[in-house]
């Protein structure tokens, strides 16, 4: 009787044990949601149609359409309108109730066709238990197929189509066949357009095809001259970014010092001094802002969903030194192309600099220098004074004769050459005939034509030191009138 205690109670922890395993394995199975579906959301981007544009402009239509793309890959995600999640629930939801009664069908179609199968009684009544356990379980599953909603992805991660990966651009489809194009192209979308000529400018026109729609949900358009080109199409590609991600879109406001400061954001023209708001797609832009004698600043900004972004960029103004350019007399003074003044002309040089300056007096005289300066160079006042010279000075003309005798000098090289080549292989013709038949009249012509592809080799030679020659002159003596560079 004590053994009989004993061991009921050493079971009874053991039995809570089992009991407790088996009903946390029921409880953690009923527990798991379902699997996530439609976690990526492809688009194909199709040629844009430049059929209606000359032969020299077609090449356009290429252009922009990797444009677009380029601007596209700033999407990362996509947020699902309602819409949309119904659309791909409805669909998946559809899709696994389809598959469970396919399967339910099948099994059913077995078990009555093996009363026709000739089995002993044995094995049939084997065979048919077998076969009703796995139509109660298809039928079970057709019914948690029916009960369970899948759960669709609502921010599935944008891609591109393989094709659109490849720099491949397939040929948008006819009218009606949308659907089997996204469908042959795995994807969700494709982007399509046009691009035609109007009066004397372009128009462009882009549609967006989805499947949940089953029909082209947004268009665009834009008119823009060949100058325009970039700043229209980064409009163009801003609205269709926004489109696609259906994410509400970033603004951003920027106040700018000097108030004349300009303004870039992703290299096209914003505005100056205070901009905005204006709306952007989420994501990293890059922002560029300058103004003359202030140091430019450039920077990468992180804009997020419905973010009101406010920047104030205060420019540093750079180093100047003060540089008064004279000559003997009166001259006009150019800083590269651009028209300064008269001298004595007193010029603010921001540092670090390399300028160019060039006076010119009234007789034809000129005079060029080049000022290169550091940042920590001293920035006390300084005067230059230049000496002006003829224009086609005795220093050009020298400069003009080295030339002419370099490309002498180089064209008789290359007369000689090939005739040196002809010569020398009619004279060694000879002296193997010579050499081979031991004919002592060949001997005087191969002689004689072995002395005249000597000379001619001479000639080449002399021809080709010569060149060489001219080239080290040419070089000395057009270095001789070049602007000096000053260094304070």
């Amino acid at each position: 009787m004590l053994v009989l205690k004993m061991a009921c109670f050493l079971l009874i922890p053991f039995s809570w044990l089992v009991c407790g395993q088996v009903q946390g394995l029921g409880k953690t199975d009923a527990g798991e949601p379902p699997p996530t579906q439609n976690k990526e959301w492809v688009l194909s981007v199709t040629a844009l149609d430049v059929s209606s544009l000359p032969d020299s402009q077609q090449l356009l239509g290429e252009v922009m359409t990797r444009n677009l793309v380029e601007a596209l890959k700033k999407v990362d995600h996509r947020i699902r309108p309602a819409e949309e999640y119904l659309y791909y629930t409805h669909y998946a939801w559809s899709k696994s109730q389809a598959a469970a009664a396919k399967t339910l069908v099948a099994k059913r179609e077995e078990r009555d066709k093996l009363l026709f199968g000739g089995d002993p009684p044995w094995k049939y009544r084997k065979t048919l238990k077998t076969l009703e356990q796995d139509i109660q379980k298809l039928e079970e599953a057709l019914d948690k197929a029916e009960a369970e909603v899948p759960l669709i992805a609502e921010r599935p991660v944008f891609k591109f189509s393989d094709d659109t990966v490849k720099g491949i651009f397939p040929l948008p489809p006819k009218p009606g066949g949308e659907y089997r194009f996204c469908v042959s192209q795995k994807a969700d979308a494709f982007l399509a357009g046009t691009i035609a000529a109007f009066h004397g400018r372009l128009y462009i026109r882009v549609k967006l095809y989805t499947l949940y729609t089953g029909s082209f949900q947004y268009e665009d358009s834009s008119i823009f001259s060949s100058e325009d080109m970039v700043q229209a199409v980064d409009e163009l590609a801003n609205r269709l970014v926004a489109v696609v991600s259906e994410a509400p879109p970033a603004s951003l406001l920027v106040h700018t010092k000097p108030e004349d400061a300009i303004l870039l954001v992703d290299g096209s023209f914003a505005g100056r001094g205070e901009v905005g708001p204006r709306e952007y797609p989420p994501g990293s832009v890059e922002i560029e802002s300058f103004a003359d004698t202030y140091k430019p600043l450039s920077m990468s900004l992180d804009l997020t969903e419905g973010e009101l972004a406010e920047l104030y960029i205060n420019l540093q103004p750079l180093s100047q030194r003060s540089l008064t350019i004279a000559v003997p007399g009166e001259a006009k003074v150019y800083q590269g192309a651009l028209y300064r003044g008269e001298t004595p002309l007193p010029v603010e040089i921001p540092l670090p600099a390399l300028e160019h300056f060039q006076v010119e007096t009234p007789e034809g005289k000129v005079a060029s220098v080049i000022i290169q300066e550091q940042e920590q160079a001293k920035t006390s006042p300084a005067s230059l004074t230049l000496n002006p010279k003829p224009s086609h000075s005795a220093e050009e003309q020298r400069v003009d004769k080295s030339r002419r005798r370099l490309y002498s000098a180089y064209g008789r090289f290359w007369i000689a050459l090939p005739v040196a080549f002809v010569v020398y292989g009619i004279a060694t013709a000879h002296i193997s005939a010579y050499n081979r038949t031991g004919n002592p009249d060949l001997y005087d012509g191969a002689l004689s034509r072995y002395y005249i592809s000597m000379g001619i080799n001479i000639a080449a030679g002399v021809a080709l030191a010569e060149t060489f020659y001219r080239i080290f002159r040419y070089i000395r003596t057009s270095g001789e009138g070049a602007a000096f560079l000053v260094k304070p």
